[in-house]
């Protein structure tokens, strides 16, 4: 997978491309004017960390990604912040209970290990802790539209999606690995063919 992502940054891959659709819908979200640990899982060229830094200057910022491509760039871009290389099924190299917030958005599906993912994600974060989370939305009705009008451009086999989350589906995974949720939400187009959806789940 990592030699994947090497070719997606080095090449002319549109970094964040959805990021003015996302930002104000997950902008409320983010943890601001506090001494707290946030780590961006997935973390790309470090966009969102910077972004996050800009709110809360007095934040920690650690970020962890597949490309050490993506992460050249990011190191530049976001000095103040920790990174970390990382492998799909690997651990996160960060203690256990030692994070305030998790930022993951449009990453996990990316990930054959999922569930290792997401135990890692529980593993470094502190009780009371929160991860927000985003992957692209498929519910019943946009899953049809998908079936009938783009099952072969939604389902490319050389693509870089490997996982399709429902909103149960979701929230199992993640009440599996001690979250309990705390809200649902969505952007791009409308309900029910969203682009994405979002959740906010706290570890207990």
């Amino acid at each position: 997978m990592s030699n994947f992502y090497e070719r997606y940054w080095e090449g002319d891959a549109s970094e964040l491309s959805d990021f003015s659709l996302k930002w104000p819908i997950l902008l409320p979200y983010i943890p601001k004017d506090k001494e707290v640990t946030v780590l961006d899982f997935g973390c790309g060229k470090g966009h969102i960390l910077s972004e996050i830094l800009y709110l809360n200057p007095k934040a920690k910022l650690i970020g962890c990604d597949v490309s050490e491509a993506a992460l050249q760039v990011a190191r530049v871009k976001v000095p103040k912040a920790v990174f970390h290389k990382i492998i799909d099924g690997g651990a996160i190299p960060l203690p256990n209970s030692s994070v305030d917030f998790v930022f993951s958005s449009e990453v996990i599906e990316h990930i054959y290990d999922t569930e290792n993912a997401v135990s890692e994600i529980s593993r470094v974060l502190k009780s009371g802790g929160k991860a927000l989370i985003t992957v692209p939305y498929h519910g019943f009705l946009k899953n049809l539209m998908i079936i009938f009008l783009g099952f072969d451009t939604h389902f490319d086999p050389v693509g870089p999606h490997v996982r399709f989350f429902s909103k149960r589906t979701m929230t199992k995974l993640l009440k599996q690995n001690g979250f309990e949720i705390e809200k649902y939400d969505y952007y791009g187009r409308f309900r029910p063919f969203s682009k994405s959806m979002v959740v906010l789940a706290r570890k207990k």
